[in-house]
């Protein structure tokens, strides 16, 4: 299974899986935003675009009652809409963005918005909106940015802000079988790995074991690893749960919190059943995962 690796980009970094493993979900936020990436063309930017500003013009609940406010057309095929509200005396906007590039769109909306920081945010977005692209999921970009699904933001991490990237796989013949990494840059600080496996433990005494725990480094990122398993909720077998994270640096894009999660005997309706691999298998699933992660190298000097 894990002889040949496929690579994969996930916000600023990279990870590689097995061609067994098929990507099942991504997630991302940028700006503090999720960014939902459709396929369409430019007529169904328009229609998108049409649409919300009627939205914000009839007040429509979906609206969060913000009226609108102004637009602004960065160029033929991004697109800004500000709406605008004040509650308990306190004015504050909120921004829609649209763009689209090589057949497909991306949009976001969030609300509210600081009016005292109205203008910078704006800057902002006209920024982002200058520098999303489409980019196909397997694509790995020689410049530094930011990918998300479907496309790539053009940008070297040097502001700092949230970000969040998620990639979600299931081993095909295995489907029990989850794959989760995620990159976060965080602005608080919380409990490490094993601090929190070791409130998991007291809660279920004698339960849980472990195949190891500790320390690990990966690529030059200290980190801690928790390989687990415990009984399946029908007591007939055994489950798994091995992770490995590291905490990067607070409010850093270029150093952010990863995370990497293999569970087995996954089931419907919160049931943990029993695992269809074993725990050696997991185990080299797992290393065959957690060595890779690495930033993605790019073109520019950092």
């Amino acid at each position: 299974m894990f002889d040949k690796m496929k690579t994969y980009c996930f916000g600023r970094y990279l990870v590689d899986v097995p061609y067994e493993a098929e990507l099942k979900g991504q997630g991302n936020t940028y700006l503090s935003t999720t960014i939902k990436t459709e396929r369409g063309g430019e007529a169904l930017l328009r229609q998108k675009i049409e649409n919300k500003l009627n939205e914000l013009k009839e007040g429509k609940a979906a609206s969060k009652r913000f009226q609108f406010n102004r637009e602004i057309a960065p160029s033929k095929t991004s697109h800004l809409l500000l709406g605008y509200k004040e509650a308990f005396g306190s004015p504050m906007y909120s921004i829609d963005s649209f763009k689209w590039d090589r057949g497909w769109i991306f949009t976001t909306s969030r609300g509210p918005y600081d009016d005292k920081k109205i203008d910078s945010i704006i800057a902002r977005f006209n920024d982002y909106l200058k520098n999303v692209r489409y980019r196909p999921d397997r694509e790995i970009p020689t410049e530094a940015g930011f990918c998300i699904e479907n496309g790539f933001i053009a940008n070297n991490g040097d502001v700092s802000q949230f970000e969040q990237s998620s990639l979600a796989f299931r081993v095909k013949s295995n489907q029990d079988v989850r794959i989760r990494i995620r990159s976060n840059v965080e602005f608080k600080e919380f409990p490490s790995i094993l601090a929190r496996q070791k409130e998991l433990e007291n809660r279920y005494p004698g339960q849980i074991k472990h195949v190891r725990a500790g320390l690990l480094s990966v690529n030059g990122m200290n980190g801690e690893e928790s390989l687990m398993y415990f009984p399946s909720d029908d007591k007939t077998g055994e489950a798994h749960d091995f992770s490995w994270e590291t905490m990067g640096e607070i409010g850093n894009p270029q150093k952010p919190y990863i995370r990497l999660d293999i569970t087995s005997g996954e089931g419907g309706a919160g049931v943990t059943g029993v695992s269809s691999m074993s725990t050696k298998q997991i185990q080299a699933l797992y290393e065959s995962i957690v060595k890779t992660i690495r930033l993605r190298p790019t073109t520019e000097a950092r």
